[in-house]
């Protein structure tokens, strides 16, 4: 999972980094490796894409990853 933390305007700072070095090195950037991630209080309208697709965000979602194996989205 890879998370870029909002305000101040992250964006240009989190490119800047990309071209310095490693992300890692990144005050805005974090990233961790997580077998499952669960998403609870979605807001109503939150848009999400996958796989190309665009919908609107259900309430809550999992997200689960398998070694070695094609990357899958699904919520529930």
């Amino acid at each position: 999972m890879r998370l870029v933390h909002g305000g101040g305007r992250p964006g240009p700072r989190l490119l800047a980094a990309a071209f310095a070095g490693p992300l890692s090195r990144s005050p805005v950037h974090t990233a961790t490796r997580l077998a499952h991630l669960r998403i609870d209080d979605v807001p109503p309208g939150t848009p999400l894409a996958y796989d190309g697709e665009y919908a609107r965000a259900p309430q809550s979602l999992l997200v689960d990853t398998l070694p070695h194996a094609l990357t899958v989205y699904r919520h529930g």
